[in-house]
């Protein structure tokens, strides 16, 4: 009976070696540390690794540099019992595929009586196709994250630019978006100033104040020329080699350049420019942004010049060039407190040319129209610079005098009333009469701002249309000063 038990716990070589064949087939190793033989897998033979590679721990040997030490570790803790199971997933060196990626699990079947592992048995298997397919996704992953992240940021900058028509904030806060998605050490935006560029806002720079003015020549042996000449986005990966001058311009610190022109209404208005230390560091993605922030930049600058222009309609009369009266009131706040500051004198003149409404009708508007250029002529000639003048309404002007008292505006005021008497305007019109001539007069209005008690300029500008009136009711083509009650 004892030798039939024996018998049958005795494995038949034919099946043992059958049951290593199927297991090896399943991915199942087996490592043996007492000389007795272990077995590799399938996969370990496909690759050219023989037995002998097997047993002989060249496996270690094979793994990838980045990934030897964490194997290392954790296989090391098998052996000495601190942990049960070994699982691991590495790149593995194969003779004629290059580095391969492999799933190895195991443990330790057999230990002596001391501890010390007998045999380890695990399974290999090639996870190769997987991990290329997850770095795969996990670009699609960043790309796509990327994607939103950049798309984002432009629609913020979008949002920015949107919302205010002021240059220079806008330039900014575009600049600081932009570092989110063109990681850049220093930037600029340059304005084209008939034949050079000029750096008008920046970031990144410690002393940006001293950078903001510099210039560059257009044509010049610089990368922003480049630029501006070929209408396009271009990038520099060592500007040091391509542009020397240039890079040493830039205390040799420039190396990658991104340049994106500024087109505004089909117009290179200037430059947006990207710089970095490193070389070949922009993309073709930092490429495609720099275009795009180039755009929202070039829309601000259309909005601000948009802006400007509607500006200075809102604050020039068409007809005369002179201020409106729109100006007129937002430059009497600025004049009122400075005079109320330092105390200085602020007259008003309030003119109208007399009895204007018949000479249109007489002569037409189109001859009124001259006169009226040339009395605004006249005055702005016996003004001085500093003097504030407006066409208030029809035939009205308005003078604000800083720093005049009320006696000097009377005799400013009489020198003006004889220079637009003294206007001889030529009816071109009258064919039988060709040197005819007509002329007209004004009355005028003058007062002063008490400094103590008056804010604004609507006092002064009643006192004055008070004088006016009196000028009127008193024969026209004359001046009258309304003085303040003491």
């Amino acid at each position: 009976m004892k030798k039939q038990q024996q018998e049958s716990l005795t494995v038949d070589p034919v099946v043992q070696n059958e049951r290593i064949r199927a297991l090896s087939a399943l991915g199942v190793f087996e490592r043996s540390y007492n000389g007795s033989p272990g077995y590799p897998n399938d996969l370990w033979r496909s690759w050219g690794y023989t037995e002998a590679d097997h047993e002989s721990g060249l496996w270690l040997l094979l793994i990838h540099p980045q990934d030897v030490t964490r194997v290392a570790r954790g296989y090391s803790s098998v052996l000495s019992g601190h942990s049960k199971q070994f699982a691991e997933e590495y790149r593995l060196l194969t003779p004629g595929n290059g580095w391969r990626w492999v799933m190895v699990a195991g443990r330790v079947i057999a230990r002596d009586a001391s501890g010390r592992p007998l045999r380890f048995l695990g399974t290999e298997t090639d996870i190769t196709d997987r991990k290329r397919a997850e770095g795969e996704l996990n670009r699609a992953k960043a790309d796509a994250e990327m994607a939103a992240r950049e798309a984002e940021t432009l629609r913020q900058a979008g949002a920015i630019v949107a919302s205010t028509l002021k240059f220079d904030e806008i330039v900014q806060v575009v600049l600081d978006q932009a570092i989110d998605v063109v990681p850049y050490d220093t930037a600029t935006v340059q304005l084209l100033r008939e034949d050079y560029l000029e750096i008008v806002g920046g970031n990144g720079w410690a002393n940006i104040g001293e950078v903001v003015g510099i210039r560059f020549p257009i044509p010049g042996d610089n990368p922003n020329s480049e630029v501006i000449q070929r209408r396009t986005t271009m990038r520099i990966g060592n500007v040091s080699e391509r542009y020397p001058v240039f890079s040493a311009s830039s205390s040799g610190t420039i190396h990658s350049w991104v340049g994106a022109p500024l087109v505004v209404r089909g117009e290179v208005v200037g430059l947006l420019a990207f710089d970095k230390r490193q070389r070949d560091f922009f993309t073709d993605a930092h490429l495609r942004l720099a275009t795009a922030f180039a755009d929202h930049v070039a829309v601000a600058i259309a909005n601000s010049q948009r802006f400007e222009q509607t500006r200075t309609m809102a604050m020039t009369d068409n007809l005369t060039g002179l201020a409106s009266r729109h100006a007129l009131l937002e430059q009497a706040d600025r004049l009122v407190k400075l005079a109320r500051r330092y105390n200085h004198p602020l007259s008003i003149l309030i003119m109208d040319l007399d009895h204007f409404k018949r000479f249109n009708d007489e002569h037409g508007h189109e001859l009124g129209d001259r006169v009226l250029q040339l009395v605004a002529k006249a005055v702005k000639t016996t003004l001085r610079g500093v003097d504030v003048l407006c066409r208030y309404g029809g035939e009205e002007l308005v003078a604000l005098l800083p720093e005049t008292d009320i006696d000097v505006a009377e005799g400013i005021s009489e020198r003006i009333r004889l220079a637009i008497k003294g206007l001889a305007v030529p009816v071109s019109s009258n064919t039988r009469h060709p040197d005819h001539t007509v002329s007209v007069t004004v009355s005028i209005g003058i007062s002063d701002l008490d400094l103590e008690h008056e804010y604004n300029i609507d006092p002064g500008l009643r006192r004055a249309d008070k004088a006016l009136y009196r000028s009127k009711a008193e024969g026209r083509d004359r001046c009258t000063v309304e003085r303040r009650e003491e």
